[in-house]
């Protein structure tokens, strides 16, 4: 061997120490039970390297091979471990996993029995023993068997109830199968035997968490954090669990705490503060963090999302348009948000710009937003085409929106007020004017007693008359006139109420009501609606006018008012 070749064996010995001495066996099983299969394999990897004759290690990377699904990693893994040594109950594991993966499950579990014979007390051979099954899925099956798994393990506690990882491996077992009593029971047990050690009160409160057991989780959260106030899984748990509990303050600091004080920190973690700073107002906050995230990373560029919204929530509409603009440029289709359209719509509006394109930027949002949640966004749009004086596109709008909005709703009558006249100034609907009078009539069924609906009704029926000229030509369309009578019968009653207000609508709806009586030949209700008026008018020419009609009543139409406002055709 040549001095060269020795001196890099040496370094190569070394490198494996110094990784191995970064990462200990209790970080593997933290990344085991944490199933994060990655930092799993990198660590038991290095350990392996640094103590190649350890089957321990072997068999454990193995099995986090198997994790992963790479049964071709784990076959050469557990190959390795037999060869590191090829006698004991360690080497007859080895045999039996690589017996697993070839599916020959009456080979593998005699392979086990012949190993627990080895084994005796040998608890590292027992708890290996446990594990064979715990990430192996059979052909025919969709996950591992648990059951199994959990009758090999509590033969090994029988053998010794106080080991610490079979205990763990034990309880990772019963949370899979899962069973959260008899997981968080023997979390406990492992708890017991390493009392200052966070993980076993970590993955407690993540059971708890699980089953969705109020308040139980952050105590043990808190308990592991206590013991080490630098462990990030448990400061990351914490803070994830506030924030999907929509904990908002909380989470907030939780995040801070572990971004500051974990030993761990990935970039992610401080993204997911910057959205904590967003949601609780922290605008400066957020925007500091989201330039000091893009000066390590700067791929993470889709975060200046988050200095938009702020400068849309602190009232900088240019400079938030300006930003989104130049994030759409740089960003990938993947990162972009249903919200990072609305805030662009939104922004647009702001500094009055190119209306159409915020309402296609309203469009994009509800489109790419598959839960639904901004179907609110039609309200927008409708109000916009309504202003651009758009009336069949903001009808349009308006139907969907009527569609999703609870009749509940404070301003739904509103709602229903915009979207009638939208529908009764759609030129190209040949049906305008009758579906503008049906969303009218709801406004009647939700406010009885407001005179708005009714005369909103009164103008769409009145509008399907036939006019006075058409009838005067064609006397039998008489018959079809007075579609808004109903609706001024109701604004005479609600309007004698109070006539200081209405005065005016009541006349009109008199001057309507005394034709439609008139055509129609109802002496009695014409008598009493003339009678009516006279007692409400004080124009000398309209009296003249009313006294002319009672005298034409019956005769013919000469002399006789035409009803103000009238059909719109």
């Amino acid at each position: 061997m040549t001095t060269f070749l020795k001196n890099t064996l040496v370094l190569l010995a070394i490198v494996f120490a110094q990784i191995a001495s970064a990462q200990t066996r209790d970080d593997g099983m933290a990344a085991m039970h944490l199933e994060d299969w990655d930092s799993a394999v990198r660590i038991y990897s290095a350990l392996s390297k640094a103590n190649p004759g350890d089957q321990d290690l072997l068999l454990t990377l193995g099995n986090m091979y198997l994790a992963k699904g790479d049964k071709a990693k784990a076959a050469e893994t557990f190959k390795a471990a037999f060869e590191a040594k090829n006698d004991g109950a360690l080497a007859l594991v080895a045999l039996a996993r690589q017996k697993m993966l070839e599916h020959d499950i009456p080979e593998t579990d005699k392979l086990l029995k012949k190993a627990s014979k080895a084994a005796r007390k040998d608890m590292v051979a027992r708890r290996q023993i446990g594990e064979t099954y715990m990430f192996y899925v059979s052909p025919n099956a969709k996950r591992p068997n648990y059951t199994r798994t959990e009758e090999l393990l509590l033969e090994a506690v029988d053998v010794n109830s106080k080991d610490f990882e079979t205990l763990m491996s034990l309880a990772y077992t019963y949370k899979e199968k899962p069973d959260g009593g008899k997981s968080v029971l023997y979390y406990e047990y492992a708890e017991n035997r390493e009392p200052k050690n966070p993980l076993p009160k970590l993955m407690i409160g993540l059971v708890y968490k699980t089953a969705k057991v109020p308040e139980k989780p952050v105590q043990y959260f808190d308990k592991a954090i206590e013991l080490k106030p630098s462990y990030t899984p448990a400061l990351r748990a914490k803070a994830e669990y506030l924030y999907f509990g929509r904990k908002w303050e909380k989470a907030t600091q939780a995040y801070k705490n572990l971004v500051n004080n974990g030993d761990a920190v990935k970039i992610e973690d401080e993204m997911q503060l910057a959205n904590c700073l967003y949601i609780t107002h922290d605008c400066k906050g957020c925007s500091e963090l989201v330039n000091k995230i893009l000066a390590k990373d700067g791929s993470k560029n889709y975060l200046r999302r988050l200095q938009a919204y702020c400068d849309y929530e602190n009232g900088d509409f240019a400079r938030g348009l300006k930003i989104l603009d130049e994030y759409f440029k740089v960003v990938t289709p993947e990162k972009v948000l249903p919200s990072d359209y609305e805030y662009h719509g939104n922004f647009l509006i702001k500094t009055e710009g190119d209306t159409m394109q915020a309402i296609a930027d309203y469009r994009k949002a509800m489109e790419m937003d598959t839960t639904g949640g901004r179907w609110m966004l039609n309200k927008e749009i409708a109000e916009l085409l309504y202003a651009q004086r758009d009336m069949c596109g903001s009808a349009q709008a308006y139907q969907v929106l009527m569609d999703s909005v609870p009749n509940d709703d404070r301003n739904y009558a509103t709602y229903l007020f915009y979207f009638g006249n939208a529908q009764y100034y759609c030129t190209e609907d040949s049906m305008r004017y009758a579906k503008a009078e049906m969303t009218f009539k709801k406004i009647t069924e939700k406010l009885p007693d407001v005179m708005l609906g009714w005369q909103q009704c009164a103008k769409a029926a009145e509008a399907q008359d036939p006019s006075p000229e058409e009838i005067e030509a064609n006397p039998e369309m008489a018959n079809q006139y007075g579609k808004a009578r109903a609706y001024h019968e109701k604004i005479v009653e609600l309007g004698m109420q109070n006539l200081e207000k209405y005065k005016k609508d009541v006349l009109k709806a008199c001057n309507y009501l005394a034709y439609c009586y008139f055509v129609k030949k109802e002496e009695s209700n014409f008598n009493d609606i003339t009678n009516k008026w006279l007692s409400l008018e004080t124009d000398p020419d309209k009296v003249q006018t009313i006294n002319d009609m009672k005298e034409a009543f019956g005769k013919d139409e000469e002399g006789m008012e035409k009803p103000k406002g009238g059909n719109k055709k």
